[in-house]
């Protein structure tokens, strides 16, 4: 037994890895109370399913116009300094954010000027974050310190919006924001407290417009990151999305408020966090293509099912299994990225496969919604589920034969 908690938890063993997880496991509490907040806030401003999903439409797709610049950066500049700026941005957009709900000065068309700006922030703080764990960690370690990354994630992911819940409940909506802004200190102590040192920078006096070139014909010229990108790309357009429409479902659906939506949220952040810990406690990534091909299928059967249940109870039961197989997807596709591309190509990979996340994932919010609104909100898990299992078929198929010919 404390043979497997050592191989499961070994990326611990990298003093900057524990800095930076700390850090994350008090500001993602936050990150996850806000993602909450401003579902059900913009829920109580509009009453429509369509604007939820249109809230979560600013809050990522205006950042894939920055993806590409994002990459370069990424690859070409000081990433622990990068970070710094890009937290504290957060900490800046978070206050704003509640500053205006408290005082009763927001607005629909805020909310989203705000959501936007956070989409733009995240951009640039998502290539970072998962291009600097091979710093923290080193090559050997990378797939356990990506899956840790996941699983810190996740437990957030339970604790946040319980924690929302309870403060929306409490007090407002406006002090959740407010909330999440006070965790942004931690990560910049932690941040701070944080030695890497200079890496060498092989193409950081290429043009900038030619160094991103050079990284979109890396990408897409070479098969097994390629399919890995658009396999992700389609799970996050019909599946992912699933979890913008909680609001809906736990007030229109169960008609259970927000204290309903807190235990939705939060038990599909538990199916996702065993998901990252199943990931953590592999020891090589052998097989993981195939388990990944199961669980994509799996994911998309999971929410064919959820759209079934008519029971508020039996439904917090069942949803760790979409959240389950969401991560694994998640998750699993970063780890097979970052252990197969070259290493000076990591910060422009991984910013691809965030604009494939901010990219498909809104518009997945935005048709979900609409979808919600004229057919009823079990509909987009019906039509997402089945188009995702397909998905999964498909792109799978020619992951698993690429792997087979190699």
């Amino acid at each position: 037994m404390n043979d497997y908690i050592r191989s499961t938890f070994r990326a611990f063993r990298h003093r900057n890895f524990r800095l930076f997880i700390t850090g994350q496991l008090i500001s993602l509490i936050g990150t996850w109370a806000q993602r909450l907040g401003v579902g059900w806030l913009a829920w109580e401003l509009t009453q429509s399913p369509f604007w939820v999903g249109a809230a979560a439409f600013a809050g990522l797709f205006p950042g894939v116009l920055a993806g590409p610049l994002a990459g370069s950066i990424t690859d070409r500049m000081h990433r622990l300094r990068l970070l710094k700026i890009t937290q504290s941005s957060f900490l800046v957009q978070a206050t704003i954010l509640a500053v205006l709900t408290i005082t009763g000065t927001i607005t629909i068309e805020l909310l989203l000027i705000l959501e936007t700006a956070l989409s733009l922030i995240t951009a640039f703080d998502i290539p970072l974050r998962q291009a600097i764990v091979v710093e923290l960690v080193g090559k050997d370690d990378l797939p356990n310190g990506i899956a840790i990354n996941s699983t810190t994630v996740n437990i957030t992911r339970m604790i946040g919006p319980a924690l929302a819940g309870v403060i929306i409940v409490s007090f407002g909506i406006g002090e959740a924001f407010l909330f999440n802004a006070v965790t942004y200190i931690a990560v910049l102590v932690s941040l701070s407290m944080m030695h890497l040192q200079a890496r060498a920078r092989a193409h950081e006096h290429q043009r900038l417009i030619s160094h991103i070139a050079d990284g979109l014909r890396y990408a897409f010229r070479t098969p097994k990151i390629r399919n890995w990108l658009l396999l992700f790309f389609f799970i996050a357009l019909f599946g992912m999305p699933y979890g913008t429409l909680m609001p809906v479902i736990a007030e229109a659906g169960f008609g259970r408020g927000a204290a309903g939506l807190s235990w939705l949220v939060a038990s599909s952040g538990l199916g996702a966090t065993i998901g990252a810990l199943l990931l953590a406690s592999r020891s090589s990534t052998r097989g993981l293509a195939r388990q990944l091909f199961i669980g994509a299928v799996g994911f998309g059967m999971s929410l064919i099912v959820f759209g079934l249940i008519p029971v508020f109870e039996l439904a917090v039961l069942f949803i760790p299994i979409c959240g389950f197989g969401m991560m694994l997807q998640m998750a699993g596709i970063n780890i097979a990225l970052q252990t197969e591309l070259a290493e000076e190509q990591r910060g422009r990979v991984m910013s691809l496969l965030s604009m494939a996340f901010q990219s498909a994932f809104p518009v997945g919010s935005l048709w979900m919604g609409w979808v919600a609104e004229h057919y009823g909100p079990s509909a987009p898990f019906y039509i997402g589920g089945s188009l995702t299992a397909l998905a999964a078929i498909v792109i799978g198929s020619l992951i698993l034969r690429g792997r087979r010919k190699n």
